[in-house]
């Protein structure tokens, strides 16, 4: 709770019955820590169920991020049993996915009729059941809790989010971003998100963008290389810098960046030399040399002075010349392959 509390009120909210605040607490530099809102809810249909009442949080960027409920008012399932703490989990799952097969379905999806006896009937009349649990559905949901499941789905998924969405939004500047990049990992990744959704903030955090390739989290660097588009790699200085980063990157981002670099109509020589020494070097690894070498393929197949340039030429024979016998060998049946194509 250690931050700056802010309040917003969601004028006009569908849900009467829950609090028309959303609290939002930010750190010292004004950057969200988390949103919530404190909800009153009617679970099932026949409006005569016990009702929930629980927070919901979103994290820095408006993802789920959890519940939280008083000890004294737990959820309970169809027959009034208190979920236990693997349910709380699965329900934890459940709400965290956000493509989850409860968005596109109504109420009337969520159950099948069945031959009931009277009693049973009064049961889930009072529980707002109309029958039991769609078989298809099982996997989704916690036991005898669906419609607690998809009524807190939709809770997370619905205006309140929209409303913080847009929220965030309407703050994007090139002062926000800034301070988005000195942020967490999921706000560094949301700034990231939205340079690509406007590119006309890519050259004022150029720089930026490309150390971010070199970054740890995996998720990031991925990020970062998607912003690097093929207009941008049209320039010889952009494009060896570019290539650069492999000796910085990550095993996995390495491949990542080969695979951008391959997708470029036209290389210039230095960027091919830079990769040549990089296989020599050990800085690409064997994996991914048939990928460096089906890149200078391509460009000597449609630019005759790469294939005639003399220092790429002494870059393959010095990797033909390798200690290591397999890259010795691939080399020499690459360049055998290549003087019998061209």
């Amino acid at each position: 709770m250690k931050g700056v509390k802010v309040t917003h009120f969601l004028e006009n909210s569908k849900d009467s019955l829950s609090d028309d605040k959303i609290i939002e607490l930010q750190d010292e530099n004004g950057l969200t820590i988390w949103f919530g809102r404190y909800f009153f809810k009617d679970i099932c249909i026949s409006g005569l169920c016990r009702m929930v009442r629980l927070w919901i949080f979103w994290d820095e960027t408006a993802n789920y991020l959890g519940i939280q409920l008083s000890e004294d008012d737990p959820l309970t399932k169809s027959d009034h049993t208190p979920f236990n703490p693997q349910d709380y989990i699965r329900l934890d799952e459940i709400l965290s996915d956000t493509v989850s097969i409860l968005k596109d379905l109504g109420y009337e999806d969520l159950t099948v009729d069945e031959k009931i006896s009277k009693a049973e009937e009064a049961f889930f009349e009072v529980d707002g059941y109309s029958g039991a649990t769609s078989s298809s559905l099982k996997e989704y949901v916690v036991d005898d809790a669906v419609f607690t499941c998809y009524t807190l789905w939709h809770t997370v998924y619905g205006e309140t989010k929209a409303y913080i969405d847009n929220l965030l939004k309407e703050r994007i500047s090139p002062e926000y971003l800034t301070r988005l990049m000195n942020g967490t990992n999921r706000q560094q990744l949301f700034a990231l998100e939205n340079i690509r959704n406007n590119d006309k903030y890519f050259s004022i955090f150029e720089s930026r963008i490309l150390n971010f390739i070199a970054s740890e989290d995996i998720h990031i660097a991925e990020k970062a290389i998607s912003l690097i588009t093929p207009d941008y790699l049209s320039n010889p200085e952009k494009q060896s810098r570019f290539v650069g980063f492999i000796k910085r990157a990550r095993p996995a981002v390495k491949y990542e960046i080969i695979y951008k670099i391959q997708a470029v109509e036209h290389l210039f020589p230095d960027a091919i030399i830079l990769m040549l020494d990089m296989c020599y070097a050990g800085t690409i690894n064997q994996g991914a040399f048939n990928h460096v070498f089906k890149i200078i393929e391509k460009q000597m197949a449609t630019d005759k002075s790469i294939k005639e340039n003399k220092k790429i030429g002494e870059r393959l024979e010095k990797l033909a010349s390798h200690s290591d016998p397999y890259t010795s060998r691939l080399t020499r049946s690459f360049i055998e392959n290549i003087r019998r194509l061209h």
